[in-house]
């Protein structure tokens, strides 16, 4: 199996080269399949959310070998499903934190902000 090339699976947003979550998790899971994720809800009612996500990566014989965190909040009125919104994004700030994406990242551009994370 040829190993994952992030670069295959860029796309365009606002003119930039973004690596979707989705990507970043399937990169993340070949590097560190005893990778954990762990997300939790640190505000949640009917209209808002705000999501801390923390990934951790972990070799094959259980040793810790970097961790980073993420958070993200978004509204009802911005997103119709703004949990699953607001949960990805803090997944994939902190999948970027860790290296996974960090190039492709809006969020740590110095230019325009970007509210995509999905």
């Amino acid at each position: 199996m040829a190993k994952f090339n992030p670069t295959d699976h860029l796309m365009k947003l606002k003119g930039k080269d973004y690596l979707p979550v989705a990507w970043r998790l399937v990169w993340f899971r070949e590097q560190y399949p005893n990778g954990i994720i762990d997300t939790e809800p640190l505000q949640l009612t009917d209209t808002y959310a705000v999501f801390r996500a923390t990934v951790t990566a972990v070799d094959g014989e259980g040793n810790v070998l970097g961790r980073a965190s993420g958070t993200k909040s978004q509204s009802k009125q911005g997103f119709a499903d703004y949990v699953e919104k607001c949960e990805t994004g803090a997944i994939g700030r902190a999948l970027a934190g860790l290296g996974f994406g960090t190039q492709f990242e809006p969020d740590f551009d110095e230019g325009e902000r970007l509210a995509v994370d999905s």
